[in-house]
């Protein structure tokens, strides 16, 4: 009798967990997607004649509905992994974010625009988190949530030595757009081989 009372408390304690991540993951979604239509058609949020208290209260609305939608059903409908919403918050919110920030530099140096820029890339990252996640994208790659944790690692690693270089050794021509550009990508490639192909940490 205990063991199935503590198996039922296990399966809520994990259905629980699962719709928390999918609220917060939803939650982020409608964040990010409200930033990129807002970069999109130049409007800020001073210029929305609706308080900034009720348009959060819209997006939790949003996340809460799709929460419910999704744990009743909705992951099946859409051929999603049921289970993936606790990795998708991680993921979606740090990890992906984190490990390929240098790459969000990259572009920056190349193309500029910061605020267009910086939506679109945490949109990007946040539907590769949801493939990752949500569709076996961790499987194929032979991944799991923490590997990205260890490139973003390595990232700061590699990424501070050129840093410490312009700041400390005053080398100028390294601040230049196109060298800056090409600096971070080859930060970002060691970063990926580092924190996917080896087992350093």
């Amino acid at each position: 009798m205990s063991n199935t009372r503590r198996a039922g408390v296990g399966g809520i304690i994990v259905d629980l967990g699962r719709a928390i991540g999918t609220f917060f993951g939803l939650a982020w979604l409608c964040f990010v997607v409200g930033i990129v239509l807002a970069r999109a058609t130049g409007t800020s949020m001073a210029a929305v004649p609706v308080p900034v208290e009720l348009v959060t209260f819209g997006v939790l609305a949003v996340a809460f509905v799709g929460t419910s939608w999704l744990v009743d059903g909705g992951y099946e409908r859409l051929g999603a992994d049921p289970s993936g919403g606790a990795t998708f918050a991680w993921l979606a919110v740090l990890f992906v974010p984190l490990a390929f920030f240098p790459t969000r530099l990259a572009l920056g140096f190349l193309a500029g625009e910061p605020g267009v820029l910086d939506a679109l890339f945490v949109l990007t990252a946040t539907l590769f988190a949801g493939w990752l996640a949500f569709y076996g994208g961790l499987e194929r790659l032979a991944l799991v949530p923490d590997d990205f944790l260890r490139v973003a690692v390595f990232a700061v690693a590699l990424g501070s030595i050129p840093v410490a270089a312009v700041l400390l050794a005053d080398i100028g021509w390294l601040a230049t757009d196109l060298a800056a550009a090409t600096v971070a990508a080859g930060v970002q490639a060691g970063a990926c081989w580092f924190g996917f192909r080896t087992d350093v940490l």
